[in-house]
């Protein structure tokens, strides 16, 4: 027996932020991913923090630069989260600066409706 899909009005509503990372060594998606959890959890907890739904749909690596002698990798990352939750999310992101005693920045560039668009506008500057 196949299952059915739902209707277009009971699914859940999605937006995307375009976040702009910075760290002092090199990330892997799973790298963020667990940063972005982990900041959302400590500083929402883990009952508020399942209603984000976050879920990283795109990682590009942009450049590698030196700042002061130091190495630092750039990267634009596209972060799907539940709507209504946008503010809650980058809220929990500004929060973090390290990690494992590297430092990590991660901005948010931009909020869109869909995948594409947020990449058309953000990212393909």
């Amino acid at each position: 027996m196949k299952l059915k899909v739902l209707p277009p009005t009971l699914r859940k509503n999605h937006h995307y932020l375009i976040l702009d990372v910075k760290s002092e060594v090199k990330l892997s998606k799973d790298d963020i991913v667990h940063y972005i959890w982990d900041a959302c959890i400590r500083y929402w907890g883990e009952n508020h923090s399942s209603n984000f739904n976050l879920w990283v749909m795109r990682h590009y690596p942009i450049e590698e630069t030196i700042y002061n002698n130091e190495p630092v990798f750039n990267y634009k990352t596209v972060l799907r989260c539940q709507r209504s939750y946008e503010d809650d999310v980058r809220s929990a992101l500004a929060t973090l600066n390290r990690y494992n005693k590297k430092k990590i920045s991660i901005n948010t560039i931009g909020i869109s409706g869909t995948v594409k668009s947020g990449i058309n506008k953000f990212i393909d500057e």
